[in-house]
């Protein structure tokens, strides 16, 4: 194997879970054994033990509450470990991963490089900057005036809030889709309270 640690980041609706299926697929068509986890938290498909994309795409995976978990559900002969919605786990899925590389296991992890408010989500710059690898995905902006869609490079994530763009103080991890989410390009990136906070920091 080359590339040890790959990262697939990208805003909400970008195609990070298809992109990490594919990675998937592609070790176990080389005859490589993979295991697929997920944190316990992303119920937005029911408690399956699965990952599913937008696009209806599943694999099995195993949910965990914490990152440590992970080791204690390795099999011996996994090669692969893929990892989605990488950024709940926060730092503590450094050491972990850390410590599977060292065992000279492959890791494919997907995530979410920003939070809503634009800024640094979890543990995705730490691993962005340790990866070997990097895919980076993007969505299609839905901003819409006069019943026309931006239609440019979305690279943010828009959380929406009775159908507006959430405040900067909201709670920065709330589970959703499509009712709370949206893909957005930095001109239509809307975080009401920022720039004032920028202001008197």
């Amino acid at each position: 194997m080359t590339e040890r640690l790959t990262v697939v980041s990208g805003c909400m609706f970008a195609g990070k879970t298809d992109e990490l299926i594919r990675l998937v697929e592609r070790q176990e068509f080389a005859g490589r054994k993979v295991q697929i986890f997920k944190p316990k938290l992303d119920n937005r498909w029911g408690k399956s033990e699965k990952v599913r994309s937008h696009n209806d795409r599943e694999k099995e995976a195993f949910p965990v509450e914490k990152p440590e978990e992970i080791i204690s559900l390795l099999n011996e002969k996994t090669e692969v470990v893929a990892i989605d919605e990488i950024q709940f786990f926060g730092s503590r899925i450094i050491p972990v991963i850390d410590k599977l590389l060292d065992n000279n296991k492959k890791v494919l992890v997907a995530g979410l490089p920003l939070d809503f408010r634009g800024e640094p989500f979890g543990s995705m710059p730490v691993l962005l900057a340790k990866a070997d690898e990097v895919i980076t995905v993007t969505a299609i902006c839905t901003y819409s005036e006069d019943g026309k869609i931006c239609g440019n490079e979305a690279t943010r994530t828009q959380r929406l809030v009775n159908g507006m763009p959430a405040n900067y103080h909201d709670e920065i991890v709330v589970i959703g889709a499509a009712e709370a989410y949206a893909p957005r390009c930095p001109n239509h990136h809307i975080v009401p309270g920022k720039l004032t906070r920028r202001i008197n920091k």
